[in-house]
């Protein structure tokens, strides 16, 4: 299909720009964009691999998956820090902001000896292969996976309450969803009525819950009884508090959606 041809090059485009961007111009933006586009090259391979029997999914997507998850280490790092930073008692940390800079230098140096000239050169001959697949892809399996993907979703929606792995479940696959349907219908009237308010809900749940991991994490390696331990545990049951309350909102926001 045409349409899935020209967004598969516009992902291709996009990400070659940001790789092959000296490290030096990368930015806090940049590193999330590029988890971003190869969000929706994944949604796209999802789709492909339902058409295609041919298409190998994980091996296709191998390769994009370690720098997304290299990438996703700093962007995780950056992000506690933003938080940290909106905190009250940011200013009584003297040690963990230090230890989560230098982690993040260490982290991106990381990424750079991945994501090198060997690695795009790897990816540009992936994309030859990939888009001869796109001749195996009708509509009416396209249509098919729509189908799928929209009862699947309508399932997920119409329960009265999530849970915490459910809600990381509906995430992504609302995702996946939201960036083939852009693809395939703009205009189709959307199986959750404001998409991005969820979107949004769902976005800031993630962000605490992954401060939370991180600070559970990092807390225990401070002194018992030292001052820091203490701030940090302060910011991660307020953090909690935040996360729970994103809990709230979202289950409330469930049973009131206008299902199709």
């Amino acid at each position: 299909m045409k349409a899935l041809e020209t967004y598969f090059k516009k992902r291709k485009k996009a990400i070659n720009l940001i790789l092959e961007k000296a490290p030096d111009c990368y930015t806090v933006e940049t590193f999330h964009e590029l988890r971003l586009e190869i969000k929706r090259l994944k949604a796209l391979f999802e789709l492909i691999a339902f058409c295609s029997k041919k298409f190998k999914l994980q091996k296709t997507y191998k390769p994009f998956r370690i720098i997304f998850k290299k990438a996703g280490k700093i962007r995780e790092i950056q992000l506690e820090q933003t938080l940290l930073e909106k905190q009250p008692n940011f200013h009584l940390l003297k040690k963990y902001p230090n230890r989560l800079k230098k982690l993040e230098i260490k982290e991106t140096k990381n990424f750079f000896s991945t994501a090198n000239k060997s690695l795009i050169k790897k990816l540009k001959e992936k994309y030859g292969k990939i888009i001869c697949l796109f001749t195996k892809t009708t509509k009416k399996k396209v249509n098919r996976y729509r189908n799928k993907a929209r009862k699947e979703m309508k399932r997920l929606i119409q329960k009265n309450d999530f849970k915490k792995k459910q809600i990381h479940d509906f995430r992504k696959q609302l995702k996946v969803y939201q960036y083939n349907e852009k693809i395939l219908h703009p205009n189709q009237k959307k199986i959750v009525p404001d998409q991005h308010k969820m979107s949004d809900l769902l976005g800031k749940w993630h962000d605490y819950d992954v401060v939370i991991l991180h600070l559970k994490k990092i807390i225990s390696t401070f002194k018992k009884d030292s001052n820091e331990r203490k701030q940090l545990r302060i910011i991660k049951v307020t953090m909690t508090s935040k996360r729970a309350f994103q809990f709230v909102k979202i289950n409330a926001a469930l049973p009131y959606q206008s299902f199709l």
